[in-house]
C-alpha cells in the first residue's frame, strides 16, 4: 500500500467529512481511523481528535445509532482505555472497553476467561 503523510488537522477535517453513515469509501476510512490511524497518533492527538469530533453535531447524531461511530468513540475516549493482562501473554494489551468487552481492534476482542487483570490506562506506556 502507498502511504501519504498528512497534517493532523487535515486528518481531523477528513474525519469530519466521513462521520457515518456515509458511502463505503468513507466508511472504510472511518474504520481505519479506529484500527490503523489511532495507533499512529500520539496520546495528545487522540485526545484532540476525540474532543474535536465530540463538538460536531453530525458526530453526536451518528453516535446515537451508528455502531462504527460508537466503536470509534470507545477507541478514542481517554476514559475507556485499559491495559489488559492475559494468562498467555507476558505484555499487556492496550485495549478499549466497548459493549462489555475489551477490544484491541474493531474485529478483535479479548476473551473474558483469558483475562487475569485489568488496569485503567490514563496515558500510553
Amino acid at each position: 500500500m502507498n502511504e501519504f503523510k498528512i497534517d493532523f488537522f487535515e486528518l481531523a477535517f477528513l474525519a469530519e467529512a466521513c462521520i457515518p453513515p456515509r458511502p463505503i469509501a468513507r466508511t472504510m476510512f472511518w474504520q481505519h481511523l479506529t484500527d490503523i490511524y489511532w495507533e499512529q497518533m500520539t496520546e495528545d492527538q487522540r485526545e484532540h481528535m476525540f474532543e474535536w469530533l465530540n463538538k460536531n453535531e453530525n458526530y453526536k447524531r451518528s453516535l446515537e445509532t451508528n455502531e462504527d461511530t460508537k466503536m470509534f468513540h470507545a477507541r478514542f475516549d481517554p476514559d475507556s482505555q485499559y491495559m489488559v493482562y492475559t494468562e498467555k501473554h507476558e505484555k499487556p494489551f492496550r485495549a478499549y472497553l466497548f459493549d462489555g468487552r475489551y477490544w484491541i481492534k474493531r474485529n478483535t476482542w479479548i476473551m473474558e476467561d483469558a483475562i487475569i487483570k485489568v488496569e485503567k490506562n490514563n496515558k500510553s506506556l
